[in-house]
């Protein structure tokens, strides 16, 4: 499995490229540009993260079949169903798909046996995609509770553009709370998304402490070897 990542043209940096673009870039535009771009931006991820995370037939087998619906959902159903149900619809697959290139990404980092530069890539895509799962659960959440968690933009999906909107504030929101700044302009109110809020913040933590353990036992390891 490794030797299939190492030999990749790209590595994470493509994959790591895409996950910042979709947190810094929608936000320098606005209205239908913005939407276009995030949703662009969501298809690379989505590729990038096959190429990478699927090293395997049957591993890439399941990426596409999971990848199918999320690509279908964001470019096509619009046509044939309403927005707030796209947007339910869109959001359950996408978190199923990036639930499994997380978990392969994971265990790329566990296999690993030396620190390189495609190492630490793949551990800053894995924490961006953490961060990106909980978008995804906090978007299902405001689906399904309006006010579970105030916000700054409206909640009711009227286009895609509001759609969007949404979207950002809650990368924001999510990113936030994984990092444990705790700004306090945007604050989860029902206790689905307080307990969802706690898990992020904990995971957040842990995981850095995790990743920078491994990084430091893997080194030592390596020059005690040589």
């Amino acid at each position: 499995m490794l030797e299939r990542y190492s030999k990749a043209p790209f590595g994470y940096q493509f994959l790591l490229t895409s996950l910042v673009l979709l947190v810094f870039l929608p936000g320098f535009f606005q209205g239908e540009l913005a939407a276009l771009i995030s949703r662009i931006l969501f298809t690379f991820i989505l590729l990038a993260s096959l190429y990478l995370a699927t090293p395997t037939r049957s591993k890439l087998l399941i990426g596409l079949v999971l990848a199918l619906p999320v690509i279908t959902s964001n470019w096509l159903i619009s046509w044939f169903v309403e927005l707030p149900a796209q947007s339910l619809i869109y959001s359950i697959f996408q978190f199923v798909f990036i639930l499994y290139i997380i978990y392969q990404v994971f265990r790329y980092l566990v296999d690993a046996k030396k620190v390189d530069s495609e190492m630490i890539y793949a551990a800053l895509c894995l924490y961006l995609l953490i961060g990106l799962c909980f978008t995804l659960i906090y978007f299902g959440i405001i689906l399904t509770d309006p006010d579970a968690i105030k916000l700054k933009v409206e909640t009711e999906l009227t286009s895609q553009q509001s759609v969007t909107a949404l979207l950002h504030e809650l990368i924001y929101f999510s990113y936030v709370t994984q990092t444990t700044l705790g700004y306090g302009d945007l604050t989860p109110v029902s206790g689905i998304a307080r307990s969802f809020v706690i898990a992020q913040s904990l995971v957040g933590q842990i995981y850095v402490a995790v990743v920078i353990a491994r990084l430091v036992g893997l080194q030592i390891a390596s020059a005690t070897q040589d």
